[in-house]
């Protein structure tokens, strides 16, 4: 439970830093998953880096799986996040 928890806020934290440094891109579903696919290749990464104990190898495959499905998780919140602040075209 820890380690997902844990996922979901580094996944959400990288996640935010990419978008600050792309504020001035125009706010789109485009914009929001290649910012989480940027940010999951370093999240991902650095896990995979990160767990290899002593010098071992990374372990890509366990990162991706906690990792991947933190981030994942990070871009329905952006998406629907997107969704609410778009204004109806009904109302005027």
């Amino acid at each position: 439970m820890v380690l997902i928890v844990g996922a979901l806020v580094a996944a959400s934290l990288i996640s935010r830093l990419v978008w600050l440094i792309t504020r001035r891109w125009p706010d789109s579903i485009g914009k929001a998953v290649a910012i989480n696919a940027v940010s999951a290749v370093i999240v991902v990464v650095a896990a995979a880096y990160g767990s290899a104990y002593g010098g071992g190898s990374p372990k890509f495959y366990l990162a991706f799986m906690i990792f991947g499905g933190a981030q994942l998780i990070v871009l329905i919140f952006d998406v629907f996040w997107l969704i609410r602040l778009k204004p109806s075209a009904g109302a005027r």
